[in-house]
């Protein structure tokens, strides 16, 4: 008998194995764990593919499956016929990717910041109850993300061209990356239909690169980011009576010493403790796995 932990990402999934006494086995890697852009039949693959590779389901006693996305009733159908095929008859959780983040993170109460293309701030007090703030999607949320970053970057440029502001190197930087001379090349790229969130987010970098050298507009557009980022978090710690909490730093943007990160402990030095996660996602999800009864 053994314990999984499965992270579902939007790029890939990730697996742990754990003997029945919480011994770590392995670790193992897929595809994208994302229904909407792999279609159903994929997906239906993938789930055989990794319940193949733990060696059939029939001998999992517990499992514990965090993903974006999870609360689609479509996903947790697909869910459950395959591992009713799979002949799976243990315990099993379906939660949110925040969930197992937080998990991984700490053993006590607190918070997991999460800033990546997208950003989302959950908690868990001594009680057990939970919380979240944001996470509703880069059109009308997100703030504080690499998509809201490199969104500003954008507008910086195109603000600067008109004389509403001025950033002459956040113009030039932009212009690099689109390897483009005017703001009709900035106008054409956003507004491209195959330009995703993910591409906006790429931009980011450039306001990070410059407030390193500490030019005025890139340092408003991570200070704007980071208040945002610190409005989750005061969100949910007064949601949950947590004030003074850990504040786990997660995500792309958040766990790397860069000029961002600094932004935001600054940020949040008041409000409770920016911590490095203990552990990362996949060891929380199998860490839910092990804890179930």
């Amino acid at each position: 008998m053994f314990i999984a932990g499965i992270d579902g990402g939007g790029t890939h999934t990730r697996v742990e194995l754990r003997d029945q006494d919480n011994h770590f086995i392995s670790r193992t890697e897929f595809g994208p764990f994302n229904l909407n852009s792999i279609g159903e039949e994929a997906f239906r693959k993938l789930l055989a593919e990794i319940f193949t590779a733990c060696g059939g389901m029939k001998d999992c006693a517990r499992l514990c499956i965090g993903a974006a996305g999870i609360s689609n009733p479509r996903v947790k159908e697909i869910l459950e016929e395959e591992l009713a095929n799979a002949e799976f008859t243990g315990l099993c959780k379906l939660c949110g990717d925040q969930e197992i983040a937080l998990r991984g993170a700490m053993d006590t109460a607190g918070v997991a910041l999460i800033a990546g293309t997208g950003s989302i701030c959950f908690g868990k007090n001594d009680a057990g109850n939970c919380a979240r703030a944001g996470g509703y999607g880069h059109l009308i949320d997100d703030g504080g993300s690499g998509y809201a970053l490199g969104r500003d970057v954008l507008n910086a440029a195109v603000r600067s061209f008109d004389g509403r502001c001025s950033s002459p190197a956040m113009e030039s930087a932009v212009y690099a990356q689109l390897s483009g001379t005017a703001p009709q090349d900035i106008v054409s790229f956003v507004y491209n239909p195959a330009t995703d969130k993910s591409a906006i987010a790429k931009f980011s970098h450039i306001a990070l690169a410059l407030a390193e050298q500490k030019e005025p507009v890139a340092q408003e557009i991570l200070d704007r980011g980071a208040q945002a980022l610190s409005e989750l978090v005061e969100a949910v710690q007064r949601s949950l009576s947590l004030s003074g909490c850990q504040i786990a730093l997660l995500g792309g943007l958040l766990s790397q010493d860069n000029v961002y990160r600094q932004t935001v402990v600054s940020h949040l030095s008041h409000i409770g403790t920016p911590i490095a996660p203990a552990h990362d996602a996949l060891w929380g999800a199998a860490q839910i796995a092990w804890e179930l009864t």
